[in-house]
């Protein structure tokens, strides 16, 4: 998921780039806001302290906190 997304905001920057409404020298600042932004806000749908929480609670399995972990990784 995460590497569909930023290949499609690569797609739309180079696009972009090709009208001349960005520009790779100028803008690339933009790119590393906007893809630190889609890390926090975005791609982190569990944190480890939120699965252990999960866990604790009975709320998801042994089985689903070891597979959401493995993705964390």
């Amino acid at each position: 998921m995460k590497l569909v997304i930023s290949l499609i905001f690569l797609a739309i920057f180079f696009w972009l780039a090709n009208f001349e409404v960005l520009s790779w020298a100028r803008d690339w600042p933009l790119i590393l806001i906007f893809l630190g932004l889609m890390k926090i806000l975005i791609f982190p749908r569990y944190s480890k302290k939120k699965v252990i929480e999960d866990l604790e609670k009975g709320k998801i399995t042994p089985a689903e906190a070891l597979r959401r972990l493995e993705k964390l990784i």
